[in-house]
């Protein structure tokens, strides 16, 4: 038989490193808040545990009362720093929204002739009831967020609550013997071991989350323009050639028209608004497998595989006349904007990515002289155009848009 009391100082040993480890991570990042309130968590496990391990120094009431208050409230810790980690709004005082009501329920067991088999079923039941909410956390979102481990997370957490609601009958079936003031109950003894190894798991899956988050955002950092979030030049370019081998596809360049005036008018900072608003309203008008990315400045690549001619034109079209009908806000100021695009058809010829691109890129110029807010499709013919133009390469002035107003 396990010696109960031995193993719920083991608890508090194994408990006491991993808040030991929690302050070293609190103390590199003072600013996260979802590892202060994993720090708490871990710091009222240690006191937990110590409170149950010194059955022979506290009063009982230390015990039924605060140490079971401890238990619950540490569970509802690890659920506020799950909402802190996603992201997900809520306040210090839902740590207490289980073990408040809780702690009035030990209190109330006084009342009955032997109160200790029910105070042990509610701190079982509480902690159960918080676990359940932390794995409803981690469900919800991985709904956004897919971090790769966020799922099995999910699922331990969601044993380790079950765990506790189908271990708190035991406590009345089986009431835990008391020999002197030390506790014996084999029930104990083993569920403890469990609950033990489930706990540890459940801090190993918020360090592991930690890291990749930490690598998810050193991956967005490498393959993201930071401005604006589209995939970055390097990330385009790689995704494009790596669709063009898969078969057909379009490819389009988009610029956007008077860019320059733009930034005259309303500074740089309303330069950054319009680049950052034209790509949250050009993500929500292109397919969800387009590749979209920005090239450089206001240039911006698209690709859309599976996409001939005229399905490429449709998906154009609509997202130029999104763009024409936006209205980008920027520090009281209001004004329009509209893109100029050009796009090509891969086919089945033997050519590179630059080749292609090249082809978009001719007909962005053909755009761009044809007045600007409007999608071109190349043809062959503009490649001696472009080369019989005086000016080859550049573009002719045109009219300050009319849309621009402060």
């Amino acid at each position: 038989m396990f010696d109960l009391l031995t193993i719920v100082t083991y608890n508090a040993v194994i408990n006491l490193v991993i808040a030991i480890i929690a302050a070293i991570a609190w103390w590199r990042h003072r600013r996260q808040t979802d590892i202060i309130y994993w720090l708490l968590t871990t710091w009222f496990m240690v006191l937990g545990a110590v409170c149950t391990s010194m059955t022979e120094l506290l009063p009982y009431n230390i015990l039924g009362y605060v140490g079971g208050t401890i238990y619950v409230t540490k569970t509802g810790f690890m659920c506020l720093g799950f909402k802190a980690f996603y992201g997900q709004p809520h306040r210090l005082r839902e740590a207490f929204y289980v073990s408040a009501p809780f702690l009035v329920l030990l209190i109330g067991a006084s009342v009955l002739d032997d109160p200790g088999p029910t105070r042990i079923f509610l701190i079982y039941l509480g902690s159960a009831i918080n676990l359940a909410l932390c794995a409803q956390v981690l469900w919800r979102a991985g709904q956004g967020e897919r971090l790769p481990s966020g799922r099995l997370a999910a699922y331990i957490l969601t044993v380790y609550a079950g765990a506790n609601a189908l271990i708190s009958p035991l406590a009345i079936l089986y009431p835990v013997q008391f020999v002197g003031r030390i506790p014996v109950s084999d029930w104990m003894a083993y569920t403890s071991i469990l609950l033990l190894i489930l706990n540890v798991l459940s801090f190993l899956m918020v360090m592991v989350l930690k890291l990749e988050r930490s690598s998810e955002i050193q991956r967005q950092l490498a393959e993201r323009d930071a401005l604006t979030g589209a995939a970055n030049r390097r990330t385009f370019l790689r995704e494009a050639a790596r669709l063009e081998k898969a078969g057909e596809m379009a490819i389009a360049i988009v610029d956007l028209d008077h860019f320059k005036v733009v930034n005259d008018t309303f500074g740089h900072k309303g330069g950054d608004d319009a680049l950052v608003q034209f790509v949250a309203r050009a993500g929500m008008n292109l397919p969800a497998d387009a590749v979209f990315g920005r090239l450089g400045g206001e240039e911006f690549g698209i690709c859309l595989p599976g996409h001939d001619r005229s399905a490429a034109r449709v998906v154009l079209e609509t997202l130029r006349d999104a763009i024409a009908r936006m209205e980008v806000r920027s520090d009281g100021h209001t004004f329009g904007l509209t893109m100029s695009c050009g796009y090509t058809v891969t086919d089945d010829r033997v050519r590179s990515l630059d080749a292609w691109m090249a082809d978009a890129d001719m007909g962005l110029y053909a755009a761009k002289n044809n007045g600007r807010n409007c999608v071109v499709a190349y043809r062959p013919e503009m490649a001696l155009s472009v080369l019989t133009t005086p000016a080859a390469g550049t573009v002719l002035p045109m009219a300050e848009p009319s849309r621009l107003t402060a």
